[in-house]
């Protein structure tokens, strides 16, 4: 059997980072002097991971995925190469931080942290399929394994580095100290800070490695045993 199409399934990761500076602020009685006690206990810490479903994308041409996958910033197919399936995902993680806000001398405050509301991870897959390939048939089947394939391994490095996400986060929390200002506004951003100093590498290095790992599957080797697996590409 003659093969002269070349096959192309992929994936693309947009990162976002999603910083809610949403402080809510208890003002406490004014002191008579500058004193800025420590938190009288550790802020709380509490991560949701955001629930990811797997939609399946069935009615766009190979043009259509080509568009997507340049509107990703990753290059279109070209010469006897085509998109047969594409996973499109974004990361985010958005932090609601509480504090505490007392009035002290000289018009300024102190602020001390109270708790820290992380929600972590991806948005719905979309698994998109040229519509060429009818479901139930081979082809379909092969592509749709293959992206499903990137969706498990997404998944996988968030449910890895989760556990220690949340230890990082909850040694943060308690490291995160008061801080004299000079509007609440300012003591809720630095107790922000803090915690999204910290966290951001490791959502880097999370997708840095989850990317590294989709990009082993995207191969030309992995392209032909694809291939293989049915006759009318």
């Amino acid at each position: 059997m003659k093969r002269t199409l070349c096959l192309i399934l992929g994936f693309a990761l947009l990162i976002t980072l999603v910083i809610t500076v949403s402080a809510t602020l208890w003002t406490g009685p004014a002191a008579a002097d500058d004193r800025c006690p420590a938190p009288a206990k550790s802020a709380s810490v509490k991560i949701t991971t955001s629930k990811a479903n797997v939609i399946y994308k069935t009615g766009h041409s190979r043009h259509d995925l080509e568009r997507l996958q340049r509107s990703r910033g990753r290059h279109a197919a070209k010469g006897n190469w085509r998109i047969l399936g594409l996973t499109l995902t974004d990361f985010k993680y958005a932090i609601k931080t509480s504090a505490r806000v007392i009035s002290i001398s000289g018009g300024r405050y102190c602020a001390q942290p109270v708790s820290y509301d992380l929600t972590i991870g991806y948005s719905d897959f979309l698994v998109f399929i040229d519509r060429k390939y009818r479901p139930g048939s081979c082809e379909y089947r092969a592509i749709r394994n293959h992206e499903d394939a990137h969706v498990a391994l997404y998944r996988g490095y968030l449910t890895r580095y989760l556990p220690t996400i949340k230890r990082q986060a909850q040694a943060a929390a308690a490291g995160v100290p008061s801080v004299i200002v000079s509007t609440p506004d300012l003591g809720a951003k630095y107790i922000q800070d803090q915690m999204t100093r910290l966290i951001a590498p490791l959502v880097q290095k999370l997708n840095r490695e989850a990317d590294v790992s989709n990009a082993r599957i995207d191969t030309p080797k992995s392209y032909r045993n694809v291939q293989m697996l049915c006759d009318k590409w």
